[in-house]
């Protein structure tokens, strides 16, 4: 296995939360898919209204998709939406990255057959890190 790019994002949940605030669904459906928004809701809640997601969760999501976009390095011309990298668990718990889009093909341009990611979230604080692994040559 060979790594190629690494990309690595902290965020402070408070100012997630503070996003939500002010933008509220706007801010939601543009950065989560409706998967991401489905497991954060299930997730154990910050609130006691079950509607309102784990904040911890979509601040750890919103990490890794930062932590993505550093490792594929768009340029100024390339639009890349939030909504085209997915953080997803696998059956077995692991967290995994989708792409579709302008990510997907980013990935495939520069040689990249999966990424890795490793999510974290303690306190106030969530983190992700993201490794691009190459594909065989």
């Amino acid at each position: 296995m060979t790594f190629s790019h690494v990309g690595t994002d902290l965020v402070w949940i408070p100012d997630l939360v503070d996003s939500v605030a002010r933008h509220g669904q706007r801010f939601i459906a543009r950065v989560f898919t409706e998967g991401e928004m489905a497991y954060c809701r299930a997730a154990p809640s910050d609130c006691a209204l079950s509607i309102v997601p784990s904040y911890a969760s979509l601040a750890v999501r919103f990490a890794a998709k930062e932590a993505v976009m550093k490792l594929l390095r768009p340029d100024s011309d390339t639009v890349l939406l939030w909504t085209s990298i997915d953080v997803i668990r696998t059956s077995q718990g692991a967290p995994e990255i989708r792409l579709s889009g302008n990510a997907e093909k980013l990935a495939k341009i520069a040689g990249f057959s999966r990424i890795e990611v490793s999510l974290t979230h303690a306190g106030d604080y969530a983190s992700a890190t993201a490794l691009a692994v190459l594909a065989a040559v």
